[in-house]
C-alpha cells in the first residue's frame, strides 16, 4: 500500500513539473514573438512515446520526415481520421526541396508537392513544364538540400548544401532561347559564422521569418534597434541575423520550426506574430 502511495505522489509530481515546464516553454516562445494555437494537435505519428518520427521539414500543409517521408498536414478542420495530419497517399521520399512546392525524389525525378500548373499532388514535372528547367538546375546536383527564391526578378535563389553552407546563386539565361545557367554562387549564410553545419534556412527579407538553424542553435532576423525603431517614425529599423536562445534552451520541447511557425512536443503549435 506504501509503495502505491509513493509511486502515486511521484507520479503526480512529475505531471506537475511537467505542466510546468511546459508552461515556461510557451512563455519563452510567445516572447519570441510568436502566438499560440487554441487547440492541441493530434497527430500521433510525431507524439507517440516510442518509434516517433522525426520532422526535418515543416511547411503550412506538409511535414517531411527525416527519412523523406511524406504527411499532409490541417491544423484547422481534422481529416476523418479525426487527425490533424495523414500520411500522403505516395510512395515518393524527399531527398530535396525547392520553395515548398517542388521536390526531388529518391528516384531523382522532380515532383510537386502540392497541386500547381492544373496538376495534382505529388505529380511528375517534365520538361514540358515551363519552369522544369530552373527547378531541373536548383535540385539536380546531389549536394543541394533545399532552395528557395531570394530574388526572381533579379534571378537569385538560395541554396543550402550538404557541406553546410547556404548560398546565394545567380541564374540567368544567354538569350530568350537559351536555357538558364548558373552565372555566380557565393556564400550568404556560412558555417562559420554560425558555430557549425547550417541545416535548415528560410529567407523572407527583413522578417522574422527568415532563419538559419544548425543542431544546436537559430538565428532569426531582427531589428537591432527594435525598441527605437518602433517607438519613432523617423528612425529606421536595422536587421541583422541575431541568435535566439529559446531555440537552444528549449530544444528538447520544440518538435519543427520553418520560420512562422513552431510545433511543440507537447501538442501546442505557434504561429509568428505579425
Amino acid at each position: 500500500m506504501k509503495k502505491l502511495l509513493k509511486i502515486s505522489i511521484l507520479l503526480f509530481l512529475t505531471v506537475i513539473i511537467c505542466t510546468g515546464c511546459e508552461g515556461d516553454v510557451t512563455r519563452d516562445i510567445r516572447h519570441e514573438g510568436f502566438s499560440v494555437g487554441d487547440q492541441e494537435i493530434v497527430c500521433e505519428p510525431f507524439f507517440r512515446e516510442e518509434n516517433r518520427e522525426t520532422i526535418k521539414y515543416l511547411t503550412a500543409d506538409r511535414i517531411i520526415t527525416s527519412n523523406g517521408t511524406i504527411y499532409e498536414l490541417s491544423l484547422g478542420q481534422k481529416y476523418s481520421s479525426n487527425s490533424h495530419c495523414r500520411i500522403a497517399d505516395t510512395n515518393l521520399k524527399v531527398v530535396s526541396i525547392f520553395d515548398d512546392k517542388v521536390f526531388k525524389a529518391e528516384d531523382g525525378n522532380l515532383y510537386s508537392l502540392t497541386g500547381q500548373n492544373n496538376g495534382g499532388d505529388y505529380k511528375q514535372i517534365t520538361s514540358s513544364d515551363n519552369s522544369f528547367a530552373l527547378y531541373d538546375l536548383l535540385l539536380k546536383p546531389a549536394d543541394v538540400v533545399k532552395a528557395q527564391t531570394a530574388d526572381s526578378s533579379n534571378g537569385i535563389y538560395y541554396v543550402l548544401k550538404t557541406d553546410g553552407n547556404v548560398y546565394a546563386v545567380s541564374i540567368a539565361k544567354a538569350n530568350y532561347n537559351a536555357p538558364p545557367a548558373i552565372v555566380g554562387s557565393v556564400v550568404v549564410y556560412g558555417k562559420d559564422s554560425y558555430g557549425g553545419d547550417i541545416i535548415d534556412f528560410n529567407y523572407a527579407g527583413d522578417s522574422g521569418a527568415t532563419f538559419v538553424r544548425t543542431a544546436n542553435k537559430v538565428y532569426r532576423m531582427k531589428a537591432s534597434n527594435a525598441e527605437q525603431c518602433s517607438k519613432y517614425v523617423d528612425i529606421r529599423c536595422e536587421y541583422q541575423m541575431m541568435e535566439a536562445p529559446v531555440f537552444e534552451e528549449q530544444r528538447d520541447f520544440i518538435a519543427a520550426y520553418n520560420g512562422s511557425m513552431i510545433i511543440t512536443t507537447y501538442k501546442k503549435y505557434f504561429t509568428l506574430a505579425s
